[in-house]
């Protein structure tokens, strides 16, 4: 007689489900392929999911230490007439040209050493940190639109523009040649109007900068609209030679939100990983110590308001909305008790994971809480008055000895109900405004089960898809062209089986009741990794 599985065992085994993200795509699927439907998709729905994600995590015999360093590949669902097309390509960066040329990694990413070139000197290697040059160009985080113009990008200065229709790569933007920035983040803002608004690091000589970015649409078609892109505000750093790490950060109709976390960046380990040829991941250092700080910029005078708010040491990559209301802002985020998730992500952790899941679930934890922040503070106020004032709202903030507000969140899920990242919204319609639902990517403490969760943040109250031996990716919602509610709409995400790399699929959900409508399936030739992010777009 069989003996049943342990849970220890069962819970090893649902460590697997990050393993996608070590997968490497051998062949391209360049042309599209069809797939079959089950179910039914809806007829309104028509346009592109394009995604974004590591495709090829070895190289020769040379192999990436941590999953973001994996080469970027493009995914694209084609969805028309109840029909879906998949296909996908790797980003023709730098970075992929050259070490696919080599046979071997030698370019230096976040968590992997590159080899470095013997025909360069130390000095060589010091000047080229001052033209940015030797830095990876490898956008494998996310794709964004600036008007009919589509970019793959990451974290640092240099941008793909790509075509949503073949996903192949037709330039390079190096941001650093518009603005005074060495690093961009890959969720920018698009207002109503089509300008992007984005955050990216400054460097003078008084220390790091903060700096708020504006780029208009392009007025035509082949317009660059970086040429007319513009710095609207600079935070100096609180930390001198010790700018935070931020990934993310929040827009509302008035005020733009930046957290500076006390995930830090040493500049002086920077410089010397850069001139060893080493990777940056130890040039980040966890202070727990230091408070997290939100910087509220106002959009329309590029000016920082004069209130210092501060909230006890979190960490954050992403932001899942914000919004004013009677005299309150409101930021909801995805956070960390501490960093420990950046070192999870390393190849070396996921066998030690296996021989100790409850530590790996530890690790990986996040959870969705709600700061609020009173933007009309009295003069006359007590410190032990709680300033907050929304009514069925737990989260508090307080006056400190030194004037500044220190801020106390409200959580939007249970305590141990699992971690919950990837987090999206209906964005064109509520993004900076009072919502009340977003959708994100949960993972299951109790046996690590990946699933897709519906959060109702105004009854705290929450709805599941799951699916065994189903790993979905980021939900990405789109609304239906009758909605009346928040959330008429669908909920779009890939789909990848643990038991065979060369399927894939895209899973269509309701985004009401979070019931399945149906999916497309489909193989390839070659085995198809997880992915990041992406967006969904009318354009075929």
């Amino acid at each position: 007689m069989a003996e049943e599985p342990t849970k220890q065992g069962i819970i090893a085994d649902k460590v697997s489900n990050l393993i996608p993200f070590l997968r490497s795509c051998r062949k391209e699927c360049s042309e599209p392929i069809e797939g079959i439907v089950t179910g039914e998709i809806p007829r309104w729905l028509r346009g592109s999911l394009l995604r974004n994600g590591g495709g090829l995590m070895e190289i020769g015999p040379d192999k990436y230490n941590h999953v973001f360093d994996s080469l970027a590949l493009l995914h694209k669902f084609r969805i028309q007439d109840g029909h879906v097309m998949y296909s996908n390509r790797f980003l023709q960066s730098e970075a992929y040209k050259r070490n696919m040329k080599a046979n071997r990694i030698v370019v230096t990413e976040f968590g992997t050493r590159g080899h470095p070139d013997p025909c360069k000197t130390l000095f060589q290697r010091f000047m080229s940190v001052f033209t940015m040059d030797e830095f990876s160009d490898n956008d494998v985080v996310s794709i964004f639109q600036l008007g009919d113009q589509f970019y793959a990008c990451s974290e640092t200065n240099f941008i793909h523009r790509v075509d949503p229709e073949t996903l192949e790569t037709t330039g390079r933007v190096d941001l650093s040649k518009y603005l005074a920035v060495n690093t961009a983040t890959a969720h920018p803002h698009v207002d109503t109007d089509g300008t992007q608004y984005n955050m990216g690091n400054g460097f003078k000589l008084s220390g790091p900068t903060y700096n708020v970015l504006k780029i208009p649409p392009p007025s035509d078609e082949g317009n660059n609209p970086f040429s007319k892109a513009s710095i609207m505000c600079s935070i100096p750093a609180s930390y001198r030679f010790y700018p935070s790490y931020y990934h993310s950060f929040g827009i509302t109709d008035n005020y733009i939100v930046f957290v500076e976390q006390p995930l830090l960046l040493s500049l002086w380990k920077m410089l010397w990983l850069h001139v060893r040829g080493n990777a940056y991941i130890d040039a980040i250092e966890w202070h727990p110590e230091l408070k997290a700080y939100f910087h509220v910029i106002d959009r329309y005078t590029g000016r920082p308001l004069p209130v210092n708010y501060s909230a006890l040491s979190f960490m954050v990559f992403h932001h899942i909305n914000a919004y004013e209301e009677s005299g309150h802002l409101v930021v909801d985020m995805c956070c960390y008790n501490d960093a420990n998730v950046i070192k999870a992500l390393c190849v070396s952790q996921f066998e030690k994971m296996k021989n100790n899941p409850q530590h790996f679930a530890d690790m990986v934890y996040s959870q969705p809480r709600r700061y609020v922040l009173p933007l009309n503070i009295p003069q006359d106020k007590i410190e032990s008055e709680n300033l907050m004032k929304l009514p069925g709202c737990k989260a508090t903030a307080f006056v400190q000895p030194d004037q500044s507000v220190l801020c106390h969140y409200e959580a939007l899920t249970e305590s141990g109900s699992g971690s919950t990242e990837m987090p999206r919204i209906n964005y064109e319609k509520y993004n900076g405004r009072k919502y009340r639902f977003f959708y994100a990517l949960g993972n299951r403490e109790s046996d690590l089960t990946t699933y897709i969760i519906k959060v109702d943040t105004e009854t705290k109250t929450n709805k599941i898809w799951s699916e065994n031996k189903r790993i979905p990716s980021e939900p990405v919602f789109v609304a239906s062209p009758y909605a009346v509610d928040e959330d008429d709409g669908v909920v779009l995400s890939s789909l990848l089986h643990e038991e065979n790399e060369n399927r894939i699929g895209i899973l269509i959900l309701d985004g009401k009741s979070m019931k399945e409508l149906g999916r497309s399936e489909f193989k390839t030739e070659s085995s198809v990794p997880g992915s990041f992010h992406g967006i969904f777009t009318d354009v075929c």
